[in-house]
């Protein structure tokens, strides 16, 4: 089965919205085994619409087309889609009712634009909407599918996993692939192959991808056929992947590593504070975006100044005088600083260069110094980053979680 994905919006032409939605389909369409063999850019036009429907009909079996949905005068894909399969709009008072219903419920009086919500297409399936107004549409000719769904990438998710999904995942049992992720943090795509190489062709009827981003690299394995009851080479493969890279995997789930550090620290009902520097704030940030990390993360403080780490701290001017702020002496006193304040169990902190500019001959832009602090021990890590300043930031956060996590899990911190 190969899929086409139709995205219309004149922002996503002018640059001014990022098409995340093409991206999150063929990411969720792999899973279950569709591929997207095509997409489709379009702006919001009629005629362009008509012909990107007529293309896609040619090669794909499955066309799934996003935005345009809305009640104002721009948003045409409803009407033009249904003209194009000879369908005509109807109004439905029950669906009305229901728009009115969502509108009450915030307290909110219905705009009469909203009305056009209720024209729905003659016999055609609709896929319920549960974060918005707008409903989505099937359509089917010579055993052909056309799934159209809201732009609003919330309510484009939502329709995509309650609606479509289910529908696919029936009508093409052939499909069925079994999808496994192991995440992995603080270890290059490169050094992971070297490792696993040897072990390679044992598991060459697998697909195996590794998907590197800023702070680690997915590996995802691919499995169909004969392979997906195969149990007992799947867990060959793991037990392998464990022993060549285990320390460096931290979940096999679609989760981030502040999830992964949360369920520890309430699992051992541990607490953390956090003191940062170069990070600005990223790692509480990372931590508190987590429901419900109240019960582990007390509290924390962001030190820029020397002032600061040694008002707050208690970071030793000696210390800063000899070793600079930028160091390992200060990433444990930060850390054991903010632990003692806030009354924890554990503390990290993060010192470094973030960049472009701070640099000197002996610390270059992305040095960074992660510390940790425990009732059993005060350390720091060392590491060396790049020289864009966001990434930078975002891969320094990622180290901090990670050190928690290898704590917490008794594996090794050096």
């Amino acid at each position: 089965m190969t899929a086409e994905i139709i995205s219309i919006g004149n922002e996503l032409l002018n640059g001014k919205t990022v098409n995340t939605n093409a991206t999150y389909i063929a990411q969720q369409l792999y899973k279950i085994g569709v591929a997207i063999s095509w997409i489709q850019t379009i702006g919001d036009d009629a005629e362009a619409i008509r012909q990107a429907l007529k293309l896609a009909l040619q090669r794909a079996d499955v066309v799934l087309v996003t935005g345009g949905l809305g009640p104002t005068h721009d948003d045409i894909t409803k009407k033009t889609v249904a003209e194009f399969f000879n369908k005509r709009l109807v109004f439905r008072e029950d669906l009305l009712e229901k728009v009115r219903e969502r509108f009450a419920r915030r307290g909110i009086k219905m705009p009469e634009i909203n009305r056009n919500q209720a024209l729905v297409p003659e016999d055609v399936r609709l896929m319920d909407n549960p974060v918005g107004t707008a409903l989505g549409m099937i359509f089917e000719k010579e055993g052909k599918f056309t799934f159209v769904m809201p732009g609003v990438p919330r309510e484009m998710q939502a329709m995509l996993e309650d609606s479509v999904i289910p529908f696919l995942r029936e009508r093409c049992q052939e499909c069925r692939v079994e999808v496994n992720l192991f995440r992995t943090t603080g270890i290059p795509e490169s050094s992971i192959y070297e490792r696993i190489e040897k072990d390679l062709p044992d598991f060459s009827s697998y697909e195996i991808a590794f998907l590197p981003k800023f702070t680690g690299v997915d590996v995802r394995v691919i499995r169909r056929g004969r392979d997906i009851t195969d149990q007992e080479k799947f867990e060959r493969f793991t037990r392998m992947l464990y022993e060549k890279i285990g320390n460096f995997i931290y979940t096999t789930e679609d989760k981030e590593l502040e999830e992964v550090v949360g369920e520890l620290l309430r699992e051992q009902q541990k607490t953390i504070s956090v003191a940062e520097s170069c990070t600005g704030g990223l790692v509480q940030d990372k931590i508190t975006d987590v429901p419900g990390s109240s019960d582990y993360f007390m509290g924390g403080m962001v030190t820029y100044s020397n002032e600061a780490k040694m008002k707050f701290l208690g970071v030793k001017d000696e210390s800063l005088r000899q070793y600079g702020a930028v160091s390992e002496v200060v990433a444990k006193e930060m850390a054991a600083g903010v632990r003692q304040a806030v009354g924890t169990d554990i503390a990290v902190s993060t010192t470094g260069i973030a960049g472009p500019t701070g640099a000197t001959p002996t610390k270059p832009v992305g040095l960074v110094y992660v510390g940790l602090a425990s009732a059993d021990r005060v350390m720091a890590r060392k590491f060396l980053f790049g020289n864009d300043r966001r990434i930078n930031k975002e891969r320094a956060a990622q180290a901090a979680l990670d050190l928690v996590r290898r704590y917490l899990q008794g594996l090794p911190l050096e």
